[in-house]
């Protein structure tokens, strides 16, 4: 969720250091005492135990409902005719606090926000000692603004942005149906309350899991993902026995090249180019934990590799060829079974699509940890040279994964695949994990909301894409439709595909197309 306001505060937080004759915004204590530093943070409590004491609140809630529904009755629910700054939702607030108090609450909370992304920034100040303290102070605060009968949307959404970080889901989407309902313009309002019923959701599906949980029992062996040859798959038996049952494939002898991508031919096409890498963040919020790290030629990236001369892995990740090197986009054949993408019927200038095929290159040894494509979105992966492992659930299990919805509808998730720890995550037990190793020649189906995780066994050198066809359309609508709340191109898009004259026809006699005919569909 990046408004131009909380990008612009975020911000603020890098510029080290605070300016002696800042005033405080917040005038309690900052640092915290004994009681708190001894509380485990959030990504300490125990799994099971966060539940419960989840289930504990539902019980509760309705009594506290009750308790405010008196006053906020004597007070109609109106757009405030604003005097003074409306009510900073948690992220902008704690990043304005953390601004101009984190000199104050000690050099260990300092230090480890630092040289991160603004997002993982916030989460990490929101699990500090003080952190916890300023959200404490700030429910309170607002509260008592509700109880006075300030029954005003911006208060009730601030509240509730605030219990969420607290892990109080019910309560705030309590609020959030409230300043809803006060401010039924303000798109933000109904994105945020959209995401804490998807995490309402996820909480329920884990208590229910967490029924069937039995002592003793090991993580589950990884079930193998099925080969099929080109040679005898037809885009038709693609299409209903694999995108339709959801059913990840590996398709062979697909040829997708005139030459071998090596890192030399991808060198020598797009050395000049220049490309953001990415570097693994174990605390990140954003997906797959990997966050922006430098900026370089794509020849210097690759004689690093070459030459094994790379300080710290670094990641040539999900790099847009229509965008930043069409020329080598332009040596694809798009194979078949992904032609047909929608994405390719929409207008010029359109969300997404000139997103993909993107470039992948990697160091042996990098991994992009466990996350979910976006906007639920089908996804393909081509391997051209190195090895792959990948590890992955059916859509079905995010909620056995512990997911974490921060400023996004893409979660990260709370567990650790390289060691799964059933005792701190006890609902692993439940998931149905597949894998694979990806060699030169493969061609890799993922359907639509699959989480995955991905560890470079050797270096590589790859292309994905994302698609949208009839087979998860719907799923694309309904994500697009919350997105569309707080991202105009989002809303956009969904117009296009909701627009009765929109081509949605599957062609199931499609063939392999090179990428200028793939990139020019007539709608």
């Amino acid at each position: 969720m990046d408004t131009e306001e909380i990008e612009h505060d975020i911000e603020l937080i890098s510029e080290w250091p605070v300016t002696q004759d800042a005033e405080p915004l917040f005038k309690g204590s900052f640092k915290a005492d004994k009681n708190l530093q001894d509380k485990p943070n959030g990504a300490e409590v125990d799994s099971k135990r966060s539940i419960d004491n989840s289930n504990e609140f539902m019980k509760r809630s309705s009594n506290y409902k009750r308790s405010i529904e008196v006053p906020i009755l004597d007070f109609q629910l109106k757009r405030r005719k604003y005097s003074g700054e409306k009510e900073n939702l948690a992220n902008t607030a704690l990043a304005k606090w953390w601004r101009r108090n984190q000199s104050q609450c000690g050099t260990e909370d300092t230090a480890a926000v630092k040289g991160c992304h603004p997002h993982t920034l916030i989460k990490m100040i929101a699990r500090s000692p003080a952190g916890k303290q300023f959200i404490s102070d700030e429910i309170q605060r607002l509260r008592k603004q509700l109880i006075q009968g300030s029954a005003l949307a911006d208060v009730h959404a601030a509240l509730g942005s605030f219990l969420e970080k607290q892990g109080d889901i019910i309560e705030a989407i309590y609020h959030l149906e409230n300043a809803v309902k006060g401010d039924p313009d303000e798109k933000e309002y109904k994105w945020l309350l959209q995401k804490l019923k998807r995490i309402l959701k996820i909480k329920t599906i884990q208590e229910e899991g967490l029924q069937r949980v039995q002592p003793g029992v090991e993580f589950p062996s990884n079930k193998q993902v099925e080969r099929r040859s080109a040679n005898d798959l037809t885009v038709e038996d693609f299409y209903h026995n694999y995108e339709c049952t959801s059913t990840p494939v590996i398709i062979t002898n697909v040829q997708m090249t005139r030459v071998p991508w090596t890192l030399n031919h991808v060198k020598e096409i797009a050395g000049n180019c220049t490309v953001t890498l990415k570097k693994p963040v174990k605390q990140s919020v954003e997906w797959a934990r990997l966050e922006n790290s430098l900026t370089v030629q794509v020849s210097t990236y690759i004689n690093q590799i070459i030459n094994n001369k790379m300080d710290d892995p670094l990641y040539l990740f999900d790099w847009s060829l229509p965008i930043n090197c069409p020329p080598l986009a332009e040596e694809l054949t798009i194979p078949k079974y992904f032609a047909g993408d929608f994405l390719q019927r929409t207008k010029e200038g359109s969300l997404y699509k000139d997103s993909w095929p993107s470039l992948f290159v990697a160091p042996e040894g990098i991994t992009s940890e466990l996350h979910v494509d976006a906007f639920g979105s089908n996804f393909w992966m081509a391997l051209f040279q190195g090895k792959k492992r990948w590890v992955f659930f059916p859509q079905s299990d995010v909620p056995y994964l512990y997911p974490e919805y921060e400023h996004s509808l893409d979660p990260v998730f709370a567990v650790d695949l390289s060691k799964p720890d059933l005792t701190r995550y006890p609902l692993l037990q439940l998931t149905t994990p597949m894998e694979c190793v990806l060699e030169p020649g493969d061609v890799l189906f993922v359907p639509a909301g699959c989480p995955h995780r991905v560890e470079n066994l050797e270096t590589s050198v790859a292309i994905s894409s994302n698609f949208v066809d009839q087979s998860n359309l719907n799923l694309v609508r309904q994500e697009l439709k919350i997105n569309a709340l707080i991202d105009i191109r989002s809303e956009e898009l969904l117009q296009q595909f909701n627009d009765e004259n929109f081509n949605d026809k599957m062609d199931l006699h499609i063939q392999d197309k090179v990428f200028c005919k793939y990139k020019y569909v007539k709608n």
